[in-house]
């Protein structure tokens, strides 16, 4: 097994093709152990192979492991099936097998709403699904933030910035969380953040829902302060931009060009560090609108028509073009995605 421990060795340095060169080798020697099967699917995964990574996990199921161990390779078979090949019935059928046999699986639970929401445009159900989630696990940022999104398309503005508010307790430096917080404040009109229930990080044990009829409490009147220089005016973007995330890490670019190349090749107009997106993978075309502000649409691959090699996710399905708007989610591979954010504030026209 020394071959194998070197297989996961390789694969926890991303170093995914000798891995699977690792986990290959091994199965040539005796083919019936099922964590060398789910092991090389979770490499397949991450290489994008997905066809591939699925029948490896199925093989790894057949193999009957124990009960924990199912539920984890169900739960990344219906990963693959979602994230890679868009296939959400399937995927939803693969967490709830999860769930069958372990209630108590959060990840499942927390898939399946992103499956129900971003996939198939079952609000009500993705809720349900995120509010179990977070039942068992409330410190999982995510789950918060997908539940924020959700009750964002079901304008319950207030509870999408208290969910997004605990997704920022746990992730406090989550930007894409905070501009989605930002978008729902202005969706419910602007209301100011004080006059909105304030997330306690214990609430979840509480239930969902604040008391209207609380008596609310006053601010304490601050004593005024003579100020010797004005307060300083806060940044504002003129253009739209990508929130990306490789990598890097997480950094916010401006869209400053009518056309911009996405990819990882140095000579694309935005770069995307990471091995698993295409050299250009995609392309943004801007569309000037009659009000004088501007809008972008995404095309997977180039203009020409050369196509990614696996395509780009838009909101969770699959788009060969696309014209984005506010907080859309882009996913150009593995741990590569990007948020649009359109301008905060449009210049009057001239």
């Amino acid at each position: 097994m020394l071959i194998f421990r070197q297989g996961l060795a390789y694969a926890a340095a991303n170093a995914y093709e000798k891995a699977l060169a690792s986990y290959d080798c091994v199965l040539g020697l005796c083919a019936d152990y099922y964590e060398i099967w789910y092991e090389r699917g979770l490499v397949l995964e991450n290489l994008c192979r997905y066809p591939e990574a699925i029948a490896s996990y199925n093989r790894a199921l057949e193999l009957e492991p124990a009960r924990e161990i199912a539920c984890s390779i169900l739960s990344s078979r219906g990963d693959a099936l979602q994230y890679g090949l868009g296939d959400y019935e399937a995927a939803i059928s693969s967490y709830e097998r999860a769930i069958a046999s372990l209630p108590s699986y959060y990840l499942a639970w927390h898939h399946r709403g992103n499956a129900l929401f971003y996939g198939l445009n079952h609000f009500q159900a993705a809720l349900e699904s995120y509010n179990q989630a977070i039942e068992i696990n409330p410190g999982f940022a995510a789950t918060w933030q997908n539940r924020g999104n959700v009750l964002v398309e079901m304008a319950h503005y207030s509870e999408a910035i208290a969910s997004y508010d605990q997704a920022l307790v746990l992730s406090p430096d989550d930007q894409a969380i905070r501009y989605a917080r930002s978008r729902a404040i202005d969706k419910a009109g602007g209301i100011d953040d004080r006059k909105l229930p304030t997330t306690n990080p214990a609430w979840y044990g509480r239930g969902y829902y604040e008391d209207e009829n609380a008596e609310a409490v006053p601010e304490p009147t601050k004593p005024e302060v003579e100020k010797s220089s004005p307060e300083p005016t806060p940044a504002v973007r003129y253009r739209p931009a990508l929130l990306l995330e490789d990598e890097l890490g997480q950094r916010e670019i401006p869209l400053t060009e009518n056309l911009c190349t996405v990819g990882r090749d140095p000579r694309c107009t935005i770069r995307i560090h990471s091995q698993f997106v295409s050299r250009v993978h995609g392309t943004l075309v801007c569309l000037p609108q009659p009000d004088g502000s501007y809008a972008y649409q995404v095309v997977d691959g180039t203009l020409e028509g050369k196509r990614s090699t696996n395509g780009i996710l838009v909101n969770g399905h699959k788009q060969e073009s696309w014209e984005l708007k506010a907080g859309d989610r882009l996913d150009f591979g593995p741990n590569v995605h990007a948020i649009y954010l359109e301008p905060t504030y449009t210049p009057p026209s001239i």
